[in-house]
């Protein structure tokens, strides 16, 4: 009766109890280091009088070393010194892109600008 019955109630080995803990690990994650996009948020320097909201479309192009935002030919900001990698991906897709404001700084002078 003694390790016929420990067996019969206890169920699964230990060793398969781990195995679907396993399978599990081997999953990606929100935690996965693997990310296939990367977030691109730049922060620009907004002109005077240049009112942006959040969620508001700009088109982001180059202009020599920086990065101009406008709003059809009325420029509205400039990024200053961005990253090599955004440049890049401007390059890429033609010289420009769809920027969208995702926060106004506090005075209304900057803003972050999300490339899409």
């Amino acid at each position: 009766m003694g390790l016929d019955y420990i067996r019969s109630e206890t169920g699964k080995r230990w060793k398969r109890r781990w195995e679907s803990g396993l399978d599990r690990m081997k999953m990606p994650t929100l935690l996965d280091p693997t990310i296939s996009e990367g977030l691109r948020v730049l922060t620009a320097n907004l002109l005077p009088n240049s009112h942006v909201q959040i969620g508001d479309s700009y088109v982001v192009e180059p202009a020599g070393e920086d990065l101009i935002i406008s709003r059809g030919l009325c420029p509205v900001g400039r990024i200053t010194k961005p990253p090599a990698e955004s440049v890049n991906a401007l390059a890429k897709c033609g010289g420009y892109a769809e920027g969208v404001i995702v926060r106004v700084g506090l005075f209304g002078d900057s803003a972050e600008v999300s490339l899409k």
